[in-house]
């Protein structure tokens, strides 16, 4: 046999084992892995269960009155502390959930004495006690920070002030600098009593560096100050409050002018010169307003008529009080001092005047307008007249000098005797400076046409004209 022809044979082939899941809880690196894992979560949860302290921070101290120091009215107005801190020992399942709100913290202001001496605020040292206020108490509170805190305390008092105003500003050539107004006019002040006791005045102030043209608003800080005009700021008013901490001020701007003031006159005779005769005092003053209503005021007339036929002549120099009107929109701002100028002073000059009587003939006496249907008859024949002017032209007056007219228009149109109102006039270029003083009447008979008696004087009714 050949070399070649002899085989080596070949080694048989193993079929590949199949996995089996059972198979796998008897592996040694298995078990292992396990155990660790359910060992550590072992751990997780024996630890989030044990007992532990916990930290609470920031729970309110809230302030409490001993019944002495409510009746005494003292209050607190200032603690060293305001919130405590809390450590709680307990299950940490439950102190972990617990907050401020499941806790009362108190101080209780109790003062050995609630009187007060001094003029400043009373100190004391207080405990701080904390309470659990919630449902859960599965827990201990083992501390507090702080454990005591330091209060002031004081009566408290209320006072209400005026509020002063010290506006420093000026208006431009041709204005008016109104009086400032201010939007609050007063101020409640409130604090410790030991601290409101020194506030005397409240004031706002601000000065205006130029001259204004127009009105300006402001908010002005309301400043307090003692009796010595001091203001209180600092510690002085750490625990003061205001109601108005700041208020608008307005400063009124209005154009000014100056206007004479004029009188009125009755009765008075042309030639009487009321420039050298008629004085006013003042004779002008200054009013401010809008630029519209300044416009439409040349001058002032005051309201009070001077009727020269009651004048007093005795007098020489009558002098008259009269009210100042103001135009509609305008304001008086003359001042004598620190007075307004609402009145002023009228003074007739009358020297080298005199009274003169005349008697009025009955032919310069007529009867206008008597009642249609009936005759009209004068009852009085003449009439004795008073005369006022200058000593040289009354002197040289007489009765031929005046006429008189009786007007009859509003007469009653029935029969009998009436007293009817004369207009009595001086004729000519005496005129001019004398005038009549006094009013008359005349009596004047009425009766139907024909009745009238014979003997009696008859004087025809004249009709007036339009132009008379």
């Amino acid at each position: 046999m050949k070399e070649e022809d002899k085989k080596t044979p070949e080694p048989e082939r193993k079929a590949p084992k199949k996995f089996a899941l059972g198979q796998l809880v008897y592996h040694n690196s298995f078990v292992l892995a396990c155990s660790f894992i359910t060992a550590l979560v072992s751990w997780f949860i024996m630890s989030d269960g044990s007992d532990a302290n916990y930290w609470i921070d920031d729970v309110p101290i809230n302030i409490v009155l001993s019944p002495e120091a409510e009746a005494d009215g003292l209050r607190v107005f200032n603690s060293s502390y305001s919130t405590v801190d809390i450590e709680v020992s307990g299950n940490t399942l439950i102190t972990s959930k617990l907050t401020a709100s499941d806790f009362e913290a108190t101080a209780t202001l109790n003062p050995a004495s609630t009187k007060l001496t001094g003029n400043t605020m009373q100190k004391m040292t207080a405990q701080v006690r904390v309470a659990k206020v919630s449902s859960t108490s599965d827990y201990e509170i083992v501390a507090r920070k702080p454990e005591e805190v330091n209060l002031e305390y004081d009566r408290f008092r209320e006072v209400t002030l005026p509020i002063e105003s010290e506006i420093d500003f000026t208006a431009d050539n041709g204005y008016y600098p109104g009086t400032p107004v201010l939007s609050e006019q007063q101020v409640a002040v409130s604090g410790p009593e030991s601290a409101v006791s020194k506030a005397a005045r409240a004031v706002v102030s601000y000065k205006v560096g130029s001259p204004l043209r127009a009105s300006e608003e402001l908010t002005c800080q309301v400043r307090l100050y003692d009796q010595d005009g001091q203001e209180l700021s600092g510690t002085a008013a750490q625990y003061l409050t205001m109601d108005v901490d700041a208020v608008q001020v307005t400063l009124p701007v209005m154009p000014k002018k100056t206007v004479p003031l004029r009188v009125t006159t009755a009765h008075q005779p042309s030639g009487f010169s009321e420039a050298s005769r008629i004085s006013v005092e003042p004779a002008q003053i200054d009013i401010a307003g809008s630029q519209e209503a300044l416009d439409a005021v040349s001058e002032i007339r005051l309201d009070t008529v001077i009727d020269f036929a009651e004048l007093d002549l005795n007098a020489r120099t009558p002098s008259f009080t009269m009210e100042i009107p103001l135009p509609v929109g305008t304001r008086n701002i003359s001042n004598t001092g620190t007075n307004t100028v609402t009145q002023a002073t009228v003074t007739v000059n009358l020297n080298g005047y005199r009274t003169a009587t005349v008697t009025v003939p009955e032919a310069n006496v007529q009867l206008l307008n008597a009642p249609a249907g009936l005759d009209a008859e004068l009852t009085t024949r003449t009439l004795d007249v008073v005369l006022a002017g200058p000593d040289a032209q009354v002197s040289k007056l007489t009765g031929d000098s005046v006429t008189v007219q009786v007007d009859m228009s509003n007469v009653d149109g029935r029969t009998g005797s009436v007293d009817a109102p004369a207009t009595v006039t001086v004729t000519g270029t005496a005129g001019e400076n004398c005038w009549v003083l006094g009013s008359y009447t005349l009596t004047v008979t009425l009766r139907e046409p024909g009745a009238l008696a014979t003997q009696a004087p008859r004087i025809s009714s004249i009709a007036a004209s339009p132009e008379e």
